[in-house]
């Protein structure tokens, strides 16, 4: 069993392609390939939390698009999935997990919170705000890590393709000693 994060994937969202650099000639393209590379990586019995804006197109197109999909599926809500809609499709059993805000999640010493937007938590070293939200954006702070599809983090990847736990945590890891510095730094200065 593999763990996976994700966020912002948009299927059958009509006006993505042109807020995002994403290598697709139209919606139809993009949601066939995504769910293609998502089946690639991920198996049935893997956990994938997907942090919002899971699917742009109605009910019908959302539960299809699910129904596709491998993985043991936690959704976080994002600002485009439809609550009343998620919660049918929860009551369905297309989902693992359904939150309207967030959950926490520890890893290897590391307390990670799991939200849609991107969440200040102030300098604290090993506490990650992992989200999605911002798109193509860079992240403001060094321990908000952006999981979405379009993150800058994570360029070096296939489009599409998940971020696993362990790419998550080599992140962290990269970070880690630049927010420990300057976490010390400020509080010797208190």
């Amino acid at each position: 069993m593999k763990t996976y994060f994700t966020s912002d994937t948009h299927f059958w969202h009509k006006n993505i392609l042109n807020f995002e650099n994403r290598p697709y000639e139209s919606t139809e393209e993009m949601t066939n390939k995504m769910i293609k590379k998502w089946n690639e990586q991920v198996n049935n019995d893997d956990i994938v939390y997907h942090l919002g804006d899971l699917c742009l197109g109605n009910l019908e197109q959302t539960v299809n698009v699910l129904q596709q999909l491998k993985g043991k599926i936690i959704l976080i809500k994002g600002n485009h999935d439809f609550s009343k809609h998620y919660k049918k499709i929860n009551q369905m059993g297309l989902l693992h997990g359904y939150h309207e805000i967030g959950i926490t999640l520890n890893f290897q010493k590391q307390q990670m919170w799991l939200t849609h937007y991107p969440f200040e938590i102030g300098l604290r070293p090993r506490k990650w705000s992992i989200h999605g939200h911002i798109h193509g954006n860079e992240s403001s702070y060094d321990n908000q890590i952006n999981v979405g599809v379009d993150s800058p983090h994570f360029k070096h990847k296939p489009f599409g393709e998940l971020i696993t736990i362990d790419e998550l945590y080599e992140e962290m890891m990269k970070r880690l000693p630049g927010i420990e510095e300057r976490y010390l730094k400020q509080k010797m200065n208190r």
